[in-house]
């Protein structure tokens, strides 16, 4: 047990929810936030997907003390488990996922958390972002920022 009351867990609780979904809001045209069921058919209580794919993804499972699981209404974490993902189907193994960092964080910390998530999430917007500008249309501006010195390109980079 983490020493909390289940007055503080719950708190923690909450904050982490809110804290997960202001990130999703912040990098919100990369990064989306789900609600899925371990047991069932998801990957973590919390999971950070990128909007335009299914990997990589970022995990958050809740750990409840001994006795206590997902099927009871009342249970409170007393910590996460969270894990950096990413699709990397293999031929000896069944499961698609390569664990890339991984760790467990008490209740009481759960702004570290909500760090580590934060930073995923805004790695994974730069990466989206970065993706983008590689594109013929990005290729065929000026990126030099000079004057072409009356060059048939105009100082412009070109694929022919």
């Amino acid at each position: 047990m983490s020493g909390l009351s289940e007055e503080e867990l719950v708190l923690n609780m909450l904050a982490l929810d809110a804290g997960l979904n202001e990130i999703a809001a912040r990098f919100g045209e990369h990064v989306m936030l789900a609600y899925e069921d371990p047991v069932s058919f998801g990957a973590g209580h919390f999971v950070l997907y990128p909007a335009e794919a299914s990997s990589p993804r970022f995990v958050i499972d809740e750990q409840y003390p001994d006795g206590v699981d997902w099927s009871d209404e009342d249970r409170v974490p007393t910590s996460w488990t969270w894990a950096s993902e990413v699709r990397a189907p293999r031929p000896d193994s069944p499961f698609p996922w390569m664990v890339l960092a991984e760790g467990e964080i008490e209740s009481a910390d759960y702004e570290k958390l909500l760090q580590i998530a934060r930073t995923w999430a805004g790695t994974v917007h730069v990466l989206a972002i970065r993706e983008a500008a590689l594109t013929v249309d990005t290729l065929d501006q000026d990126v030099t920022g000079r004057d072409s010195g009356g060059r048939e390109s105009g100082g412009r980079a070109s694929l022919t």
